[in-house]
């Protein structure tokens, strides 16, 4: 006979294995600062990147004036200025992908929590299964009536 509570919760565990389970299992292989560090380093990276790229195309915009002027032009003072708004804008692109990757992580784990109670119902469900199966033997092997000598 079919037990349609085992087979609820197996077409549950599937359909989160399948689904939005893939990342969150995927994610699971990691600590909470293992994770959020690898995505930070990420967007340190890809933040330097997207920086590198803008300046150097209003460097190409304003080529024109730049080399009509470089000798009048204060270099150090705007290297400074380039240099302080990359790190400021550095810093609030950080503290967004910190917050943004720190509540993914902490989302995650409330699925997994829930996956995990599904599994702990269906080994449960086995565990007394094979209890009462018609083998008449425990999860362990043992007999489970144990009045019974086969004398």
């Amino acid at each position: 006979m079919v037990n349609e509570e085992k087979v609820r919760l197996m077409a549950k565990a599937a359909s989160f294995e399948a689904g939005e389970g893939k990342k969150a299992l995927s994610m699971n292989r990691f600590f909470r600062g293992d994770y959020i560090s690898l995505h930070m380093i990420g967007a340190w990276v890809s933040y330097t990147v997207a920086f590198c790229l803008c300046a150097g195309l209003w460097a190409f915009y304003r080529m024109e004036y730049l080399m009509s002027n470089i000798n009048r032009l204060d270099l150090p003072a705007m290297g400074r200025g380039l240099v302080l708004l990359y790190l400021s804008l550095l810093g609030v692109f950080l503290v967004i992908h910190y917050v943004v990757y720190y509540n993914r992580y902490q989302e995650n784990r409330k699925k997994l929590a829930a996956y995990n109670h599904i599994l702990k119902q269906l080994s449960h469900i086995y565990q007394t299964e094979s209890r009462t199966g018609g083998s008449g033997l425990t999860s362990e092997g043992a007999e489970e009536n144990e009045d019974f000598t086969g004398i």
